[in-house]
């Protein structure tokens, strides 16, 4: 019961100690470029699943930027 209580606690920083320890297997595995690229590929399909659930930051995102690029062009 502890350790759950602990984790509701302290969530993102248990969160954030398991990222960083991902980030470093991976770095020490298949290298900083290749980890990079894997990382980005991670993010940006988890950002398109997340607009693809409806989420609203991303496509108010996308939407800026499309609202943009019309005041652009006139």
């Amino acid at each position: 019961m502890r350790f759950k209580a602990f984790i509701r606690q302290y969530f993102y920083t248990v969160l954030g100690a398991l990222m960083g320890l991902l980030i470093a297997i991976l770095f020490m595995t298949i290298g900083f470029w290749r980890s990079m690229l894997v990382l980005l590929l991670m993010g940006g399909f988890g950002y398109l699943g997340h607009w693809l659930d409806g989420g609203p930051r991303f496509q108010r995102f996308v939407e800026s930027i499309l609202h943009d690029n019309e005041r652009d062009d006139e």
